[in-house]
């Protein structure tokens, strides 16, 4: 009787020892915080950029009848009270907005809109358009949402532009 106890007992002990081993198990560690991680942590405002890392490189894109359009990375704001200009250009063409009313989360019709064609001078205006901020960070002065408007063309030949797609990442402004 003491035989199979005692063999019952080895082999219990054998399989705890060897299931309880494994070369495997190294435990779970969790990743450090870094400016290259492509994870937004460590109060960075974009994904590693801004907070302790290299400042976030605004960006305004859009589909201008549907060709994509990118400025050139020089978009200028200007707050004056309740209103916010953005200004920006990629060397061939200028694209600029102009909203009034609150600077909160949400989506607002703009007062006014223009696009520039550099080359051929022919300029578009149009005031039905809507901007969608979805996010303010006042303490880091910096704006992100989306946008599109329609514009015509000043000279009245009656050509249209149509922007769609917008977006505005990062962009500094003065609080």
């Amino acid at each position: 009787m003491k035989l199979p106890y005692h063999f019952l007992l080895v082999i219990t002990l054998l399989t705890v020892f060897f299931t309880s081993c494994s070369s495997d198990d190294k435990g779970v560690t969790t990743p450090r915080a870094s400016c290259s991680d492509n994870i937004q942590n460590q109060g960075e405002l974009g994904i590693d950029c801004g907070g302790p890392c290299n400042d976030c490189t605004p960006e305004l894109t859009a589909n201008v009848d549907g060709a994509f359009w990118e400025a050139d990375g020089n978009i200028n704001t200007s707050v004056n009270g309740n209103s916010i200009i953005f200004l920006s250009g990629n060397g061939t063409s200028t694209l600029s907005m102009i909203y009034t009313g609150p600077f909160t989360i949400g989506t607002y019709n703009l007062a006014a809109a223009t696009y520039g064609i550099t080359a051929t001078g022919q300029n578009f205006i149009g005031n039905t358009g809507t901007i969608t901020f979805s996010s303010w960070n006042s303490s880091e002065g910096v704006v992100s949402g989306s946008f599109s408007f329609e514009a015509f063309d000043l000279s009245g030949v009656g050509d249209t532009v149509t922007v769609t797609q917008g977006q505005f990442n990062l962009v500094p402004y003065q609080p």
